[in-house]
């Protein structure tokens, strides 16, 4: 039986002190057995995957229908309900482009999904893009997992849906809506969450259960609002405001950076579909569930969003749906069921909504900070990720709070909300483009792998030419892809972009730069808290004992 040659597998990167080695190459992976890399031979010779299968001490516990409601509940947050102004600004008014902009979208998530399914198979470990990364760009040494590791802390904030809260909730409520009344009641409802994971992590998750409930009724409502759009004028009494001839008209004026905000803010609303591989090791018989379940539930949120979408159009006329804000989902409750069951109940269910995304999203921002700073990469570490005194990280939860807060003070009037999507879907274009070319890569590095889940050749191309396009949209053109009132404001591109090379030269800075002029090693050594957490701190290790 042939054998595949291990060696060159990227090893869980260990640091020591080497003194016969370069000071301008401090970082070194001695040639020990990882308990990870256990690539499992078929009867053929082929591999079926580079790492093994990694279980957590409170075991598999999700199965086939708890991760598609998994997927359905984190693909649907706000977006559907107060993102297809934009786009459809964006497009310029046009129903063929704004349709276009959403096809994109789906074909750029089912093909990311694929490749996230094959990359998850080979390297079956929660993390998600970042142990994608870390595992395919293996060199410089530390780049790839210190990066993304800083943009996570960066990123780690959840403004667009305290925005959408606080709109949802003051219109409601019969009130005039202000920056300042949305800006403020979207901050009560985050620190009213920050109290409440920071200081009893059982309450929060029982209710943000119950709000994700809640999701699953709204899909059932969007999906029944539809269709009985869809029913003749003489049932639904519903006077429709397109037609074929309006299909290929633009209103507006449109250019390639806006379409491109546009697209990426149509991926925004199908965002959750990547985040579920980061809890792998939780889900029982992973291959298969996976196979199955990212498949099912991309194709049931897309059969929703085409038929509220085109909702929308039928239902709210052309200029009231381009300057609907982020109230969108709102007007179209109120027009099809009236001011008390439309615009208070149901919109007061978008808001509840866009409130279980604010629990959902801080308390998995604050475990992922928390994991950040238990690799000691950031000032502070030791503090930051410690879990005492309430047995949760309050922490990171107050710095997430502060970051979203210090955001949303100082930004100036205007539509921020279309804004902080297309910023924060701009770095994740690239990570995901990055892990699409990865792809081949690994099939390139290893030949004689044979991944329990495939990722079609077109559907891989598309995605990298896809995000290549998102990452260049918003350069290529003379006109600002800002939404409105922020047409001054620097471009979301250029911000997203000056983010990541923020992030690449904090890594050269911290593990090369200054262990090169400061003639020093950096070694790993582990750490036992009082609370039980192990973290890592690194230290510094003087050449020649000085």
């Amino acid at each position: 039986m042939d054998k595949i040659d291990t060696s060159s597998i990227p090893a869980t990167t260990i640091i020591e002190r080497n003194n016969s080695q370069s000071s301008t190459d401090s970082l070194i992976t001695p040639p020990i057995e990882n308990p990870y890399l256990k690539p499992s031979i078929e009867l053929n010779g082929r591999v079926s995957y580079l790492q093994d299968f990694e279980d957590l001490p409170q075991g598999r516990h999700l199965g086939l229908f708890s991760t598609i409601i998994l997927f359905v509940s984190r693909i649907l947050g706000s977006g559907i309900f107060s993102i297809t102004s934009g786009i459809y600004k964006d497009c310029g008014q046009s129903i063929y482009l704004f349709f276009l902009a959403w096809f994109i979208a789906c074909v750029a998530s089912f093909g990311g999904l694929y490749v996230f399914l094959e990359m998850g198979s080979v390297v079956p470990r929660s993390g998600g893009a970042k142990v994608f990364l870390e595992f395919i760009y293996d060199k410089p040494k530390l780049l790839a997992t210190v990066a993304f590791s800083v943009y996570s802390v960066i990123f780690g904030f959840t403004i667009s849906n305290v925005l959408v809260f606080g709109e949802y909730c003051i219109h409601a409520l019969g009130l005039e809506i202000t920056d300042f009344k949305t800006r403020f009641t979207g901050l009560l409802f985050l620190y009213f969450t920050a109290i409440v994971h920071g200081f009893s992590v059982n309450h929060g998750v029982k209710i943000q259960n119950i709000l994700g409930g809640l999701k699953l009724v709204l899909v059932v409502i969007m999906i029944l609002s539809g269709l009985y759009v869809f029913l003749p004028k003489s049932i639904n009494q519903i006077d429709s405001q397109i037609s074929w001839n309006d299909v290929f008209k633009t209103r507006k004026q449109v250019s390639i950076s806006t379409f491109s905000s546009a697209v990426i803010k149509a991926s925004f609303a199908f965002s959750g579909w990547n985040s579920v591989h980061t809890v792998s090791n939780e889900i029982k018989d992973p291959i298969r569930t996976f196979k199955i379940a990212g498949p099912v539930s991309l194709i049931i949120m897309t059969i929703t969003y085409f038929i509220i979408n085109l909702a929308y159009l039928i239902v709210i006329p052309d200029e009231e749906l381009a300057n609907s804000s982020t109230l969108a989902g709102s007007i179209l409750f109120e027009k099809l069921f009236g001011k008390v069951l439309g615009q208070q109940l149901l919109t007061l269910s978008i808001a509840l909504c866009a409130g279980g995304n604010i629990f959902v999203v801080l308390y998995t921002i604050s475990r992922v900070d928390q994991e950040v700073f238990r690799e000691g990469y950031l000032p502070f570490s030791k503090f930051m990720a410690s879990n005492w005194p309430f047995g949760g990280p309050l922490r990171s939860i107050i710095l997430s709070c502060s970051i979203t807060t210090f955001i949303i003070v100082v930004f100036p009037h205007g539509d921020i909300y279309s804004y902080m999507v297309s910023l924060e879907g701009f770095p994740m274009s690239v990570a995901t483009g990055l892990v699409a070319i990865g792809i081949f890569i690994i099939r390139k590095n290893y030949p004689d792998l044979n991944a329990p889940i495939k990722a079609g050749l077109i559907g891989t191309l598309s995605v990298i030419i896809i995000n290549i396009y998102l990452t260049i949209g918003p350069f290529v053109s003379k006109y600002s892809p800002n939404p409105t009132g922020l047409e001054n404001w620097p471009n979301y591109g250029l911000v997203g972009l000056f983010c990541i090379l923020f992030c690449i030269l904090f890594w050269y800075f911290k593990f090369r730069l200054l262990p090169w002029l400061g003639n020093y090693d950096l070694v790993v050594e582990e750490e036992k808290l009082s609370d039980g957490l192990t973290i890592k701190n690194w230290v510094k290790v003087y050449k020649g004992g000085i």
